[in-house]
């Protein structure tokens, strides 16, 4: 996905991802900023202070990465996701 090659070339933002990733794995299911729900979809997002959004869905025995982003393509993502996963 192109969104997620944009957020990576940013190392602040990939930082970012990679912190969210790492707490995530850990069970923590509110890492960074927060997290939030998307509407009408079963993904949830999880903000980092830098900018790095981190897709993902709970599934059988763990979570899903689904997306990555930073900020100033959260919006393209988002639309993705739900094109994607929207019920």
């Amino acid at each position: 996905m192109k969104a997620a090659q944009q957020a990576g070339k940013n190392q602040k933002v990939q930082g970012d991802l990679d912190s969210l990733f790492q707490q995530l794995s850990r069970g923590n299911m509110n890492p960074g900023l927060g997290s939030k729900a998307l509407a009408g979809t079963d993904v949830t997002y999880a903000r980092g202070r830098n900018g790095g959004r981190l897709f993902f869905r709970n599934v059988d025995g763990g979570i899903q990465v689904v997306g990555k982003s930073d900020k100033a393509n959260e919006s393209k993502v988002i639309a993705r996701m739900n094109q994607l996963y929207g019920q």
